[in-house]
């Protein structure tokens, strides 16, 4: 018969394998699931959002840019002639 030390039962106790039930780790895995498609999605409603944004400031930069033109080209036409 071995005897074991009260250190030994010890360190065998802390490295022993212990059971988890299979209702606890599909708990753990579909709330971990749940949490990183709700993690992707609100990332993915940012990433759309700057997009939005970039295209929008876009298209107000090229309406004051076209404004700017029309108003330049439209000036010769406007002035009447002195003669």
């Amino acid at each position: 018969m071995v005897v074991r030390s009260p250190e030994s039962r010890r360190i065998s106790s802390l490295l022993g394998e212990r059971k988890v039930s299979g209702v606890a780790m599909v708990v753990v895995l579909s709330i971990s699931l749940v949490c990183g498609l709700i993690g992707f999605a609100i990332h993915t409603s940012w990433v759309v959002a700057i997009m939005v944004l970039a295209l929008g400031l876009g298209y107000v930069f090229a309406n004051t840019r076209r404004d700017r033109r029309d108003i330049i080209d439209r000036r010769p036409e406007d002035v009447e002639p002195t003669a």
